[in-house]
């Protein structure tokens, strides 16, 4: 299998777990009512919010929900070791969100990777090298479109 094909499956697995965690969102009084018949809850004392967003989610499932987004960025920052696996995950990302036309590419791309720009600069030097190379691939690409 090509290291694109593994991160894509990587990904769908990861939002599948997502999609299939009990969280509902609300951002109003009926929605909230919804949210709460959802995750089969009497209060919204029942409930915490992960993200701060509208999103609801059982106390109890807290940990439940913390331990898969440990999981799923341990898994994650495993493979991005491999730059290839690194060098197809960043260049997916960049096609993805139109880095060479977005004037915040770089802030996308990695933020797909739970990175910013400032944090991006103490990961390995094969990680960086991996960016660039997708970089400079997905550039020329652009170029032979014609899109700039």
């Amino acid at each position: 299998m090509d290291k694109l094909q593994e991160y894509l499956e990587m990904r769908e697995r990861h939002q599948r777990d997502v999609n299939n965690f009990p969280i509902a969102f609300a951002f109003n009084e009926k929605q909230l009512n919804e949210a709460l018949e959802k995750l089969s809850v009497k209060s919204i004392d029942e409930c915490c919010t992960v993200h701060n967003c509208g999103d609801i989610i059982r106390k109890r499932d807290f940990k439940a929900y913390k331990d898969m987004a440990i999981n799923h960025a341990k898994e994650l920052n495993e493979a991005m070791k491999d730059p290839e696996f690194a060098k197809s995950a960043f260049r997916y990302e960049m096609d993805n969100h139109e880095y060479a036309i977005n004037w915040d590419g770089d802030s996308d791309v990695l933020n797909c990777f739970g990175w910013t720009p400032e944090s991006f600069t103490k990961v390995g030097i094969s990680i960086q090298n991996a960016y660039l190379f997708a970089r400079n691939e997905h550039i020329e690409h652009f170029r032979n479109l014609g899109v700039i």
